[in-house]
C-alpha cells in the first residue's frame, strides 16, 4: 500500500468502496443497542461495548461494530472475510498495516468474548467474522429492517424489539468515523434515538438520562456533546426551563437539534489508485 497517501485519502477511499459493497445509504442501529429499554435492565449493548474491560479501544470496538451492522444491511448471510488492515483503514486508524490491524483484531477478540461476533479463523487466509446479535445474546444476527414492519404473526410487541434508528453511511464516506471520538459516535446515537425519526425535533440529554437510559457517564455525555456542537453536528439551543415555585431566578437548559443533512460536508476530491484498500472479495 503506497505511503504517498494520505490516512484521510485512504480512509475516505477505503468507504467509497465500502459503500459499493455494502449497498446501503444507512447502517440500522436497533434502539435496544443503543438504550435500556426497560427499568432495572443491564447497561445497553452500546455502553458496555465503549466501556469494555477497563475502558481501553472503546471507541475503536464501538466503530468497528457499527462498521459491522453498516455492511451487514441487507444481507442474508452476514459473514465477513475482510483482512484487519482494510476495516482500521475504513476506520481511519493510524498505522493500519500494523498498530492499527492489531487494534482491530484486539476489538474482535472482545466482540467475541461479549457474543457480538463469532469468528472463524484460517490459517494463512483471513478471518472469517460471523456477525451476531446486536444484544449481545450471542444468537445470529438479523436485520431489524423486515422485523420491524407490521405482520400478521408478530405482535407490536415483538415488533418494538426491533425498532431502530438510521445511522447515514456518511459516517464513514465522508470521514466522520476517523475524526470522532467514540463519546461524540455514542451521543449521536443516543441523539438519533432520542429523535426517533421527528427530523427537526428539540432534544435533550439530562445527565440523569444519560445515566438511566444509556448508561454513559457524565464526563462521556458532556464530550461527546461537546465534539458534536463544535463540529456543527448538533445545534445545540437555550431553552427556559419551566418554573415550578415562585422562584423568579432565569433558568435554561441545553437542548440539541440535528441539523438535516447533518453529517455531509463539502465536496472532497476522491483519489485513484487506492483499490486495495477495501476490497470485498
Amino acid at each position: 500500500m503506497s505511503s504517498k497517501f494520505s490516512s484521510d485519502e485512504r480512509q475516505l477511499t477505503a468507504a467509497a468502496l465500502a459503500a459499493k459493497h455494502a449497498g446501503a445509504a444507512s447502517a440500522a442501529i436497533r434502539y435496544r443497542f443503543i438504550a435500556r429499554t426497560g427499568e432495572g435492565e443491564d447497561a445497553p449493548p452500546m455502553a458496555r461495548v465503549l466501556r469494555g474491560s477497563g475502558g481501553r479501544g472503546g471507541a475503536t470496538r464501538l466503530k468497528l461494530y457499527i462498521s459491522l451492522l453498516w455492511l451487514a444491511r441487507g444481507r442474508d448471510e452476514p459473514v465477513f472475510a475482510y483482512p484487519a488492515q482494510q476495516l482500521a483503514t475504513l476506520l481511519g486508524l493510524p498505522a493500519p498495516e500494523s498498530a492499527g490491524a492489531r487494534r482491530v483484531q484486539e476489538a474482535f477478540r472482545w466482540l467475541e468474548k461479549e457474543g457480538f461476533v463469532a469468528l472463524d479463523r484460517r490459517p494463512g487466509d483471513a478471518t472469517r467474522v460471523h456477525l451476531l446479535d446486536d444484544a449481545g445474546s450471542g444468537n445470529r444476527y438479523q436485520d431489524p429492517g423486515p422485523l420491524a414492519k407490521p405482520h400478521t404473526k408478530r405482535s407490536a410487541k415483538e415488533r418494538e424489539q426491533h425498532f431502530y434508528v438510521r445511522l447515514p453511511s456518511k459516517l464513514w464516506t465522508e470521514g466522520w468515523v476517523a475524526e470522532l471520538s467514540g463519546a461524540a459516535i455514542a451521543m449521536y446515537l443516543a441523539a438519533l434515538h432520542e429523535e426517533r425519526g421527528r427530523a427537526g425535533e428539540t432534544i435533550w440529554i439530562s445527565p440523569r438520562i444519560g445515566y438511566e437510559r444509556y448508561d454513559l457517564s457524565d464526563e462521556t455525555r458532556n464530550k461527546g456533546l461537546r465534539e458534536l456542537v463544535d463540529y456543527d453536528l448538533l445545534y445545540l439551543q437555550r431553552l427556559p426551563v419551566p418554573q415550578t415555585s415562585f422562584d423568579e431566578r432565569y433558568r435554561a437548559r441545553n437542548a440539541y437539534r440535528i441539523p438535516p443533512n447533518g453529517l455531509s460536508r463539502t465536496t472532497r476530491t476522491r483519489h485513484g489508485g487506492l483499490d486495495d484498500l477495501f476490497d470485498p472479495s
